[in-house]
């Protein structure tokens, strides 16, 4: 079987997280994985519901392997949900004048006026 470009560029990035995983202590690998998911974890959301689809989003990607060699388990996961739910957003001084339709300058992805407009 001939594996094509994606498939190759899949294998090799699951062989170079697995590698990087031996190295990165579980602390560190928590603080990176809390920074890429900040931005995708709704702040209303069912904490264990968020758990399951991210378990399930590790299972099928290829980061599992690296996943389990760092020894990241459910409570990890929901500890890192928990965690970024409660933070608050960042206050922004806004220099420029923002119109109440537009995207907020946060980086929320809302509106202005139902973001740090209100």
């Amino acid at each position: 079987m001939v594996m094509g470009h994606r498939g190759w560029r899949n294998k090799l990035a699951q062989k170079a997280s697995i590698k990087l995983a031996g190295k990165v202590d579980k602390e560190t690998f928590l603080s990176q994985l809390k920074e890429q998911w900040r931005p995708l974890v709704k702040k209303g959301a069912d904490i264990e519901e968020a758990v399951t689809k991210a378990r399930e989003r590790i299972n099928s990607s290829n980061f599992k392997e690296a996943f389990d060699k760092v020894g990241i388990t459910d409570d990890d996961l929901r500890t890192i949900l928990r965690e970024v739910q409660e933070e608050k957003p960042e206050q922004v001084i806004n220099e420029v004048r923002v119109g109440r339709n537009e995207p907020c300058p946060c980086g929320s992805g809302k509106k202005y006026k139902k973001c740090c407009g209100s």
